[in-house]
């Protein structure tokens, strides 16, 4: 039986890590940097088995927002890493009462031939989790591979862990998610019509609708950004929320108001990167008051990007 669709998996000495890896942040970063070394040391390729679709939407039957990485962002990154291949499990409800055993053999084993183990300290896999380091210990004569423990990497002794980087980013704290990221957040989608309200008060912006359905959007409120188009950056105001001055939808969205740009953007991809939020989102009695917090909004960017 094959676990991964229409990928490839003759390798000659594959070294192997696997996990959902979502967010790639400094604690994966680590991990991969080892598995990287390890490959190179051995002559052999590092491979990283992953998921088309984070395991909680099988796992709990709901969808809601939690991704910290778009599944083509997340191995773009793992690629800019120097990491040889990245596998996707199709993760369904047969593969989590799957036997950690079973996972190991099927899937690791037989069908990746992993020669070598590079596993974090919170690697779990196989029927409630119950595949980890000391299982894989454990069976590592039967099955001829080796392993590696890396321990977690630590920011002012906090492990860092995608959860954590999930409360900062639905707490507007931009600032340590992407230090514990070690990049900007990022949220890519498409540029969509909106209300055009924006460009009736001198501002026009552009509505994003996300790549993907789960993204994981900032805590409400108005956000410094640099948003990339056709690999250029701009500099931009972004509020994620709901405009209630100008709106009486109750639908959250990402406006994002690009400065010194005219062109249109319907259509187009865009990727926004989160620098710093601002402020909350208020409700303005007037436009005039609206238009004066965004010219000040506006300013205290220039402001940032200027230092």
């Amino acid at each position: 039986m094959k676990y991964f669709k229409n990928q490839r998996c003759d390798f000659k000495h594959p070294v192997v890590a696997m996990g959902t890896f979502d967010g790639v942040h400094l604690g994966h970063q680590k991990l991969l940097a080892k598995l990287k070394e390890r490959a190179q040391a051995v002559n052999g390729e590092s491979v990283v088995i992953t998921y088309y679709h984070h395991p909680l939407e099988t796992i709990h039957r709901t969808t809601f927002p939690y991704l910290l990485t778009e599944k083509d962002k997340k191995e773009e990154l793992i690629k800019k890493l120097g990491i040889d291949y990245v596998l996707y499990l199709e993760f369904n409800e047969k593969m989590a009462q799957m036997e950690p055993k079973k996972f190991l053999k099927d899937i690791i084993i037989d069908e990746v031939k992993a020669k070598e183990l590079i596993v974090g300290y919170d690697t779990h896999f196989g029927k409630n989790r119950a595949g980890e380091y000391e299982f894989l210990k454990k069976n590592a004569s039967k099955f001829r591979y080796t392993i590696e423990l890396v321990e977690p990497f630590r920011i002012e002794n906090r492990i860092i862990s995608s959860s954590i980087i999930r409360d900062f980013v639905r707490e507007g704290d931009i600032i340590d998610a992407s230090r514990f990221l070690g990049r900007y957040y990022s949220v890519a989608g498409s540029v969509i019509t909106g209300h055009k309200i924006g460009r009736e008060i001198g501002f026009p912006t552009i509505n994003v609708q996300p790549a993907d359905p789960h993204k994981l959007l900032p805590g409400i409120g108005v956000y410094i950004c640099e948003v990339i188009l056709e690999s250029k950056k701009y500099l931009a105001v972004t509020n994620v929320g709901y405009s209630p001055t100008l709106k009486k939808t109750q639908i959250k969205e990402i406006e994002t108001y690009i400065l010194d740009f005219e062109n249109d953007l319907y259509n187009k991809t865009v990727e926004i990167l989160f620098h710093k939020k601002l402020r909350n989102e208020f409700y303005f009695e007037n436009k005039d008051d609206l238009i004066k917090e965004i010219q000040n909004d506006v300013r205290l960017t220039r402001e940032y990007f200027d230092k």
